[in-house]
């Protein structure tokens, strides 16, 4: 399948480069949509939209060479999905767009957007700031960056991690984390870090005198607050709570050592806005993969 007009329909999916990274990611995807039986998208963009009159003859012969290679490498990832795990709906496609508006253009009505941290180049973060990085800040739905060489089967013990801001968007994260805690059978820690440097630094020398336990209470309140709801509505889902006075990146970075997948929310800031750094460091820093939960302004 080729073309701009091509939709996610409710599935799962993956772009991918031709990159080993990324015939991985497009294994995380498959399994990803067999949870939630749908179908894999396994998608690769290309940069060539509405060249077709601008470009000589030369030019057009160039694409077409570009797009036959493109079909062939979408068509390998795809033929190594089925061979790897027997499911009989994946579907390739190139996508004649630019890399992330074309992903973006598919989150509109995918289940779930899967993308390989690293890429051709082998750099930690050169797809990521390019590609990866850009979908997650702007995407419509869920979006999973996925660490090179991660061995999903060795962390399938390991519980999933969520990390809880205390506000408005907890509930979206939350019904996210829960889904995929239940669909992989496994445990949920929900992770709240507090620490406001702005305040310790405006205390000064009175800090030594602020009872932090107080505020570290307040903390633990705002966090159990956020899941209670959540024991009641997913039972078979064991919920623990940790509460940690530091960063929320450091906190976050910390706990993705022993899970086996990290969730957090993101505030779209518009088209031009950046994502934070919090979800940036996250990005490309996590020892597992992340995923980025679209929140409302």
């Amino acid at each position: 399948m080729t073309g701009a007009g091509v939709s996610a329909g409710g599935r799962v999916v993956v772009g991918v480069d031709g990159s080993e990274p990324s015939v991985q990611a497009a294994l995380y995807a498959a399994e990803a949509a067999r949870r939630r039986g749908v179908g894999l998208l396994v998608v690769h963009v290309t940069p060539w939209q509405g060249f077709d009159d601008a470009l000589p003859m030369a030019g057009r012969e160039v694409k077409a060479r570009f797009e036959e290679s493109a079909t062939l490498l979408v068509e390998a990832a795809a033929d190594t999905v089925r061979q790897e795990t027997g499911s009989g709906d994946v579907t390739a496609a190139v996508v004649d767009d630019h890399p992330v508006d074309g992903l973006l253009a598919l989150s509109a009505d995918a289940a779930l957007v899967v993308i390989g941290r690293r890429g051709l180049g082998g750099l930690p973060g050169l797809l990521l700031g390019s590609t990866a990085g850009a979908v997650a800040q702007h995407a419509r739905c869920p979006v999973i960056a996925l660490p090179e060489e991660w061995d999903e089967t060795a962390a399938r013990t390991r519980p999933v991690v969520v990390g809880i801001e205390g506000g408005s968007g907890d509930d979206e994260v939350l019904a996210f984390a829960v889904a995929e805690a239940a669909s992989r059978a496994t445990g949920l820690e929900a992770v709240h870090a507090w620490r406001d440097p702005s305040l310790e630094a405006a205390l000064g020398g009175f800090g030594p005198f602020v009872d932090w336990s107080v505020v570290e209470e307040d903390e633990r309140g705002k966090l159990s607050r956020a899941v209670a709801g959540w024991r009641d509505r997913e039972p078979g889902v064991p919920i623990t709570e940790t509460v940690v006075r530091d960063r929320a990146a450091a906190a976050l970075l910390d706990a993705s050592a022993g899970a086996e997948l990290l969730v957090v929310g993101h505030r779209h800031r518009g088209r031009f806005g950046r994502v934070g750094s919090t979800t940036y460091g996250l990005l490309h820093r996590a020892a597992c993969p992340v995923a980025v939960v679209p929140l409302e302004r």
